[in-house]
């Protein structure tokens, strides 16, 4: 018999099993810290753009790396 948390854990790699970091290309793992780009809508492990839960939380647009280094053409 599961717990509830390895229910809620499988609901969540069920749920996120597909979704590939767009900065490593490595698949979602449990309890990992994951940022979408309100941009692309692309999703990335926060340790692969420096970016931690604490840090997320005082963001009001995350824009991804290669969002955040385009230029807007005038």
């Amino acid at each position: 018999m599961q717990t509830r948390d390895e229910e809620e854990e499988l609901d969540e790699v069920y749920e996120h099993g597909e979704t590939l970091c767009g900065a490593c290309g490595q698949n979602y793992g449990t309890g990992e810290f994951w940022i979408c780009c309100d941009i692309c809508e692309k999703w990335f492990h926060g340790k692969c753009v420096k970016i931690t839960p604490a840090r997320a939380q005082r963001i009001k647009q995350y824009k991804c790396p290669s969002r955040s280094n385009k230029r807007t053409r005038s």
